[in-house]
């Protein structure tokens, strides 16, 4: 039971941590752009678009770890 349960819950606070760094990064860039005029704007755009590329692995491993689940499902213990 707990076997199922916890990559069940890994894979429910991955998303969560995701969906937080996406909202993250989108508010970052959205600042940078509506704060051209001013130096160093470029700073929040590069940080979001750096926290969305690492998000990218995040959610490869989300799947990776969502496939595992999967294929434990598909060839049961004996």
């Amino acid at each position: 039971m707990i076997r199922k349960l916890a990559p069940l819950f890994l894979l429910f606070l991955l998303s969560l941590f995701t969906l937080y760094l996406i909202f993250l990064s989108v508010i970052s860039i959205s600042i940078g752009f509506a704060n051209k005029d001013t130096p160093g704007s470029w700073m929040p755009i590069a940080c979001g678009l750096l926290i969305l590329c690492l998000t990218i692995l995040l959610i490869r491993l989300i799947i990776y770890i969502y496939k595992h689940m999967k294929a434990g499902d598909r060839y049961p213990e004996m």
